[in-house]
């Protein structure tokens, strides 16, 4: 069965996607990803970025498919998705580049030259902030994620993940007290 662009299909494309329907899946890809390209680097003035938040969007949505609850469109729920996701990556580039500022500047008032020239490098603070996170227990990550990436609530993602708020708080603290000792290099030049 062939599917269709009209807007009457979306239920079926929807049930399609949640049954694990790759052809539903690649032709929601094919005919919404230049779309929501275009409109990731409205916000993010950025082509490259966007092509990868909105490739992450489409991946998020293939692998919780079978949790997503569609209450309105598909388009929509696209849409929302791939703004929250540039809303975040902009949160977390203006830490980083706070942060980078703030060592340029501890550097020039203490005159300390011996730090290192590669903490400078916000790719370099961004590659090993994702390595640490990545480094984290497969649900440990998933809830940081959740929390800091995408601001759900410890109910909210409880709800997600059908454990208890409980968990989600412990879960955090691990994942807060393993980042800190991933990455206290990074933050010993901060004080």
């Amino acid at each position: 069965m062939e599917i269709g662009p009209t807007h009457l299909d979306e239920a079926a494309i929807i049930e399609r996607l949640q049954k694990g329907d790759r052809t539903a899946f690649e032709w929601l890809f094919k005919h919404k990803y230049a779309t929501l390209c275009f409109y990731a680097t409205k916000i993010l003035g950025n082509t490259l970025q966007s092509e990868e938040i909105v490739s992450d969007a489409f991946a998020d949505i293939w692998q919780k498919r079978n949790q997503i609850s569609f209450n309105s469109s598909i388009t929509a729920y696209l849409f929302t998705t791939v703004h929250n996701k540039c809303i975040n990556h902009l949160k977390h580039f203006k830490v980083s580049s706070a942060y980078a500022k703030h060592i340029l500047a501890t550097r020039e008032i203490f005159n300390i030259a011996e730090i290192p020239d590669r903490i400078f490098d916000e790719k370099a603070i961004m590659c090993e902030i994702e390595r640490a996170i990545q480094s984290l227990p497969e649900k440990c990550r998933e809830i940081f994620r959740l929390s800091r990436y995408e601001n759900k609530k410890y109910r909210e993602i409880a709800e997600i993940l059908q454990i208890s708020p409980k968990t989600v708080e412990s879960q955090m603290s691990l994942a807060l007290e393993k980042l800190r000792k991933s990455l206290k290099h990074l933050m010993l030049w901060l004080f």
